[in-house]
């Protein structure tokens, strides 16, 4: 469950930083793209009880 719970924490990054760059050049298509990824491995998270709150608390899809 660790490396699970480790790869959906990568993926969880990876994701916001890619939405993030998508804000920075303007690629709104991108950046709807990305946050529906982040909308999904957040429900990944919470279907298999993982705790995502702590690490991500204060992000915000908007940018």
């Amino acid at each position: 469950m660790r490396e699970f719970m480790l790869t959906l924490h990568l993926r969880i990054h990876d994701s916001v930083t890619a939405l993030h760059r998508a804000h920075a050049v303007g690629d709104d298509d991108l950046a709807s793209a990305q946050a529906g990824e982040i909308r999904g491995l957040v429900e990944i998270a919470a279907r298999h009880g993982v705790d995502i709150e702590a690490g991500y608390a204060d992000l915000t899809l908007a940018g």
